[in-house]
């Protein structure tokens, strides 16, 4: 699975990427982070209870669409478009895919197959604990995929070209090369 950084650089990313005209409210920005990372809430019924769900039905599509209405509905007053609610609770099982390790079911309850992506473009978080080399070596690398990328998405919705960009962005795309790379060759 994706790291908890990776899931909120997604929400953070989501509320940048609102048009410059378009004055979102501040409060908007813990909604979309909360978006972003309530699926893995399940983790709390885990460590709580010792509930292990499968499939975890809070990484699919209809629950992201779930938590989008109730969001939309709870902030129908600042008129926020419901595609931006839902782009922030998507990103969440989107991440997920991506790292390619653990499958997801991304079309419960409509079917029970889990979708495993053929490759893994992100690595996964690994097991939590501070003196773990691996997660933050994997964090180094999934914020080096993940964060130009995520970049150029809020740069592009705000209207910037990519030709006028400044120089430490073109700076930055050998960063994002070699931590493609090296998370690619993870999963070999």
């Amino acid at each position: 699975m994706s790291s908890l950084v990776g899931h909120l650089a997604c929400g953070v990313a989501v509320y940048l990427a609102q048009p410059a005209h378009h004055r979102a409210p501040r409060a908007l920005l813990p909604v979309l982070v909360w978006l972003a990372i309530c699926p893995d809430l399940d983790y709390l019924a885990f460590w709580l209870w010792h509930i292990d769900f499968h499939p975890r039905f809070s990484h699919s599509i209809a629950f992201a669409v779930a938590t989008s209405t109730l969001a939309y509905l709870a902030l129908w007053r600042w008129r926020i478009p419901f595609s931006v609610l839902a782009l922030a609770a998507l990103s969440h099982p989107l991440l997920d895919f991506l790292v390619g390790v653990h499958p997801v079911p991304l079309w419960w309850p409509f079917s029970l197959p889990e979708a495993l992506s053929p490759i893994g473009l992100l690595p996964s978080a690994g097991r939590l604990s501070f003196n773990n080399a691996y997660l933050w070596r994997n964090l180094f690398i999934e914020c080096g995929v993940l964060l130009p990328v995520l970049g150029v998405l809020v740069a592009r919705a705000r209207g910037y070209r990519i030709r006028t960009a400044p120089l430490g962005v073109w700076l930055v795309l050998p960063l994002f090369v070699g931590c493609l790379w090296w998370s690619l060759s993870l999963h070999r």
